[in-house]
């Protein structure tokens, strides 16, 4: 063996097909159990093709056997030119436990460039994009051998039951309408990519005799009323608590310790009272989502480093505050 080479593998598992033949693990794991690809089962019930097996597999439907080695990141590929939607499916991947590489096309060409070069397993298309024809794109992806298999989530503000029959029928797994519902996308990925949802069945296991709190921040009336609505809703009961002002939300939280909190960045001293360093540091340590009108990418990052799970745009919070939180 070289130095400084991997070593080559003699199986594979369904992830690491997935990886060469630029598909889901997902459709991988449909392949098998349809008996197009040979695989066996360890003692522990996990899929493992042979490489020989593999190598023939990847010759008969004309895909480059290029192992790739490193990290087992999914990748996934988001068309698209609005900000908004490529700001949230970068939020709801990063919140699931695995790793993910996301790219952006806001174009044809970057798309087709990336699509070659990245090979994306996953892709988010916009139907409607300027210059773009997503029906198309979509057409052409399935009719080329490379990427035939390549599964494909159409999005859309355009959403008719026309649109959604003609781009299933060009071959897209989906079609999803805007503004996305985060709980529908983070579906997707998790179904996609065969992972399961490790985080929420670990939070609902947590003190399921104490009614959890929920701290709200923030100064807009109309957002205040909308969440505490949906979380009066449904099952199981919280006990809502508000402010106003960075300050109020790190007194109530000593007072009462919170386990979710969702908290806008627009409130005015939200960075002066450094108030999620300060509610992230707390015991228990709370689940913090912040959201923002806007949100640029330095006030992300900014929120993340301070301890929040993900920064959202507000809108995109409407309808979906108990999955988000996980309550």
């Amino acid at each position: 063996m070289s130095r400084g080479r991997p070593p080559i593998k003699d199986t594979y598992s369904t992830h690491d097909v997935a990886k060469i033949c630029c598909v889901t693990p997902t459709t991988v794991i449909r392949w098998i159990e349809d008996g197009l690809i040979p695989a066996f089962k360890t003692v522990g019930g996990h899929r493992r093709v042979r490489r020989g097996d593999l190598e023939k597999v990847c010759k008969e439907r004309g895909i480059p056997f290029t192992v790739q080695t490193g990290t087992e990141d999914g990748r996934i590929l988001v068309v698209d030119d609005e900000p908004v939607v490529l700001d949230l499916i970068r939020d709801v991947v990063k919140d699931i436990r695995h790793k993910f590489e996301v790219e952006v096309a806001r174009d044809a060409f970057d798309a087709g460039r990336l699509v070659a070069t990245f090979r994306p397993q996953l892709i988010f298309l916009d139907l409607m994009m300027p210059g773009v024809d997503g029906f198309e794109v979509c057409s052409r992806l399935k009719r080329d051998v490379a990427t035939q298999h390549t599964e494909v989530i159409a999005i859309t503000g355009y959403y008719t039951e026309a649109n959604t029959e003609r781009i299933l029928a060009a071959g897209a797994v989906a079609c999803l309408k805007k503004p996305l519902d985060i709980t529908e996308v983070r579906r997707r990925v998790l179904n996609s990519f065969n992972l399961k949802e490790e985080e929420r069945a670990a939070q609902s296991k947590r003190e399921p005799d104490e009614t959890p709190r929920v701290l709200l921040v923030t100064q807009n009336a109309a957002f205040r009323s909308q969440v505490k609505d949906e979380l009066a809703q449904g099952t199981p009961a919280v006990e809502i608590m508000t402010a106003q002002t960075g300050a109020d939300a790190l007194l109530v939280a000593q007072a009462a310790p919170p386990r979710y909190v969702l908290l806008s960045l627009s409130v005015p001293d939200v960075s002066s009272s450094r108030v999620i360093e300060r509610l992230s540091s707390g015991k228990p340590t709370p689940t913090i989502i912040a959201v923002h009108d806007r949100p640029t990418d330095e006030l992300r990052a900014l929120a993340r480093t301070a301890g929040a799970r993900m920064c959202l745009p507000t809108a995109a919070v409407n309808g979906s505050v108990r999955e988000l939180l996980g309550v």
